[in-house]
């Protein structure tokens, strides 16, 4: 990839992180700077898309007009103007500074340069835009340093666009000059900065909006859940698109392609990507409509939605989402890797040889290793005075023994003994064999002990390819002459080396052969080609090419093409080769890589974006949420408490029992917590009661009674004020309602009393008959286990009864009761 592909990658990148940055931002707080700065990422996206697309599959810049190539610019450039103009502070529109006339006379100069390379009109129009733009942002920068004292928000928007339009103006300078290469020229860098700089756009209209309106909504669960769908439909449709288009451009190409490899009209593709780049503008805006108006409907609609399943909708959703991009991008690797006709690197290529190298060294050691055995023990019988009958029969034992259970390639040990050959697959040398004249012993002899791999040879009979290894098994002093000297030998079919060599290629392309030192060619991919020498079938210069190859790599020509080889020595005898015809493994290398990483790199911040977005305010709503709870409800608490000297720490004790039967009935952890919540506050009602009436020890009076049975009504009126808690109301309401009639405030009974407040129930009836009061001491634990079991049908709900008297039963100590 040049660095000219890498600008226009990152540049469109850049440009749709910009857009789905601002596109989040609109869908959570709906502000006219958005909309504007959403119309700039349009306009840039249409001109970025096709313009990158393009480069990318045709490796040249499209033959468009002028007005074609600027137009998504100039519009931009219209949307951020805009954008510029309405996040100004009302203190800085009547402000004036002499400084702020400082752009008009910086780019009077740069108009005067610019017209002697471009349209007049176009450099007419960007010029007094981005002056008027500057003006703008340079207003609101000055009129912010000097009136620091009003301690306002810094306006960072209007200095990123600052930075931006020195970014262009550094980018349209640098391109009048000739530069002596890409990387010395500065267009490329300012390019590049300005589209990150253009990124945070967003973030600094949230600073703008802020600092207006520091008091934000915090949003629920549901709302973060709402948002993160929309989001996600957002960045599948424009990503989506983007590989789509480059996808449809490769296919037009293929379909122009001729002979000569000349495109017929290259419009064709110019066309299709403006029309993509247009279609997709236009779904992103009809989207950005439909789906805001329907999120603020299910907004609404989502705020009484159970808050443990909106929890659970939400990670789900996360993580459908992460699995849809993953899923997606595995797809469009294999589908890019598969299609296309590069079909590996150079790293895989050398791995690849090392590894088959590998395997058939380890195959040659074990033959060796087999070989040494059998050398050594011949040898040990030799020096023992063992007749030849018995070394004969060990080599044909050892034979059997090596084919059936060790490997069949193994065909068999000879050995040429005191003048006498011997072979152990009991074959009989015709009368004019003469051992000593074969490769095989000469070879042996001459390494002097050491084991060798004999050159190999065809078999005449089999056909098959023959590799011998020996061993020369004589020792000083032995009397022998080196004529006279004794060798043994195994014979190996090259059947698995074959195996080997036949698996031996990159990706399903190129073939591998094992040859020689000499050039005798041991396996091939080609059947027909093994057993030759390599001269018959390549030449010279390709052995020359293998044994003087160095890092595992060189480059060569067979058959009047360019091929890459990969080698790898094996046992300083041996080569493996795999051989990659250089048409197929570079072949749209730089094309495909582009692509791949542009969608790897997106799907990544996606997956980034998304999981960080949800975390981060499920975590910061969940924090809040709970110390909104713990503190409204501990000062509750403690304030219901404090109005009854006789019932302190009522409260808790009830809203742990409450838990404690939730939970044997089969609760979740989030219904236990809630309903924990709801007995700690169940008489908040007592709050509107005069604290004289409470106190009382004294009988009370029906008019002070009916003072008493106002609290439940008090203490809903008071917890219905908090909407994300709609339950808490149940308990403090209804706790006092009888299961069998005759309770207050409303006279229910059965199951028309909430299934929280029978529980209630039965807990605050324990605690009162556990605790001390003004008229009495704690009731006995028998006292107190009657009184419920006397009550199950009529007071109380039997169910739950039921789990209290369980409680009470196991409670051997009376720990429950009020310490």
């Amino acid at each position: 990839m040049t660095i000219y592909d890498f600008e226009n990658v990152v540049s469109l990148l850049c440009t749709i992180a910009g857009l789905l940055y601002c596109v989040f931002k609109y869908i959570k707080d709906p502000r006219p700077g958005y909309r504007f700065l959403i119309g700039f990422f349009l306009a840039d996206f249409w001109e970025e898309y096709f313009w990158t697309v393009y480069v990318l599959v045709m490796r040249s810049d499209p033959d468009v007009s002028g007005f074609v190539t600027y137009l998504g610019w100039n519009i931009a450039i219209v949307f951020l103007l805009l954008a510029a103009y309405s996040m100004r502070r009302d203190g800085s529109k009547r402000f004036f500074h002499p400084l702020i006339l400082v752009p008009v006379l910086i780019n009077i100069p740069q108009f005067l340069l610019y017209i002697r390379y471009s349209d007049l009109l176009n450099n007419i129009w960007q010029v007094c835009i981005t002056t008027l733009t500057a003006i703008f942002c340079l207003q609101e920068l000055l009129y912010y340093s000097k009136h620091k004292e009003e301690k306002k928000g810094f306006p960072l928007f209007s200095l990123l666009v600052i930075l931006f339009l020195i970014t262009e103006y550094g980018m349209w300078t640098a391109s009048c000059f000739y530069w002596n290469s890409e990387l010395s020229n500065p267009y490329f860098y300012f390019t590049i900065a300005g589209s990150v700089i253009s990124i945070f756009f967003a973030h600094g209209a949230g600073k703008h909006y802020r600092s207006e309106s520091p008091a934000q909504k915090e949003d629920n669960a549901s709302d973060l859940r709402l948002q993160i769908l929309l989001q996600a439909g957002f960045s599948i449709l424009i990503v989506g698109g983007c590989v789509g288009g480059y996808f449809i451009a490769a296919k037009i190409k293929d379909s122009l392609w001729e002979n000569d490899a000349a495109i017929k009209n290259e419009n064709y593709i110019v066309i299709a990507l403006l029309v993509i780049a247009a279609i997709l503008i236009l779904l992103v805006m009809l989207l950005l409509y439909v789906m805001t108006s329907r999120y603020r409907r299910l907004m609404e609609s989502s705020k009484k939605a159970d808050e443990v399943r909106r929890v659970r909708l939400n990670f789900v959703f996360t993580v459908t989402v992460t699995l849809a991009l993953m899923v997606f991008a595995v797809i469009y690797n294999n589908v890019v890797f598969s299609n296309a006709s590069v079909v590996g690197v150079y790293e895989n290529g050398e791995n690849k040889i090392k590894m088959t190298a590998t395997d058939l060294e380890n195959y040659l050691t074990v033959a060796e290793t087999t070989l040494r055995v059998a050398a050594d023990s011949v040898g040990l019988m030799v020096r023992n005075g063992r007749s030849p009958e018995d070394l004969y029969q060990y080599l044909i034992d050892q034979t059997t023994i090596q084919s059936e259970q060790f490997d069949e390639n193994f065909t068999g040990i000879y050995a040429y003994i005191n003048g006498r050959y011997m072979d152990g697959s009991k074959w009989i040398p015709p009368e004019d064999y003469e051992p000593t004249t074969r490769d095989w012993y000469k070879t042996a002899v001459e390494t002097k002990g050491d084991i060798v791999i004999v050159s190999p040879y065809v078999d005449a009979q089999t056909g098959s390819v023959v590799i011998t290894i020996a061993k020369c098994i004589s020792e000083p002093g032995d009397g022998l002459s080196t004529a006279e000297e004794n060798v043994v030998c195994l014979d190996v079919i090259v059947n698995h080396i074959k195996q080997v060599t036949e698996e031996a290629d990159i990706a399903g392309k190129g073939y591998g052969l094992v040859v020689n030192n000499d050039g005798f060619i041991i396996a091939h991919h080609d059947e027909g080609f093994s057993g030759k020498n390599i001269n018959e079938v390549y030449s010279q210069d390709f052995l020359d090419c293998i044994i003087n190859t160095q890092g595992y790599r060189s480059v060569t020509t067979l058959n009047g093409e360019s091929c890459t080889v990969f080698v790898a020595p094996i046992m300083e005898q041996w080569y493996a080769v795999i051989v990659v015809n250089n048409s197929d493994l570079f072949e749209d290398t730089y094309s495909q890589l582009a692509v791949n990483i542009l969608v790897s790199f997106i799907t990544f911040c996606l997956i980034s974006f998304f999981y960080y977005i949800g975390y981060r305010n499920e975590t910061q709503y969940g924090k809040k949420v709970e110390e909104m709870n713990l503190q409204v409800v501990s000062a509750l608490a403690t304030a219901i408490d404090a109005k009854d000297t006789y019932t302190n720490g009522h409260s808790s004790r009830v809203a742990g029992y409450s838990r404690m039967i939730a939970e044997r009935y089969g609760y979740s952890e989030y219904e236990q917590d809630e309903i924990y919540m709801m007995g700690l506050l169940h008489d908040v009602g007592k709050i509107g009661v005069p604290d004289e009436v409470i106190n009382k020890t004294s009988r009370l009076t029906d008019e002070e009674f009916e003072l008493i049975k106002k609290h439940p009504v008090v203490g809903a009126d008071i917890l219905g004020r908090i909407k994300e808690r709609p339950k808490l109301a149940v308990g403090a309401r209804w706790h006092h309602e009888r299961f069998g009639g005759g309770g207050y405030p409303d006279g229910i009974s059965g199951n028309e009393i909430p299934e929280e407040a029978r529980i209630i129930a039965v807990a605050d009836a324990y605690d009162a008959m556990t605790s001390r009061r003004s008229y009495r001491d704690i009731m006995p634990q028998e006292k107190v286990r009657s009184e419920i079991e006397k009550g199950m049908g009529t007071q109380f709900d039997p169910q739950f009864a039921r789990i209290m008297l369980q409680m009470i039963d196991e409670d051997k100590n009376y720990d429950m009761r009020e310490k």
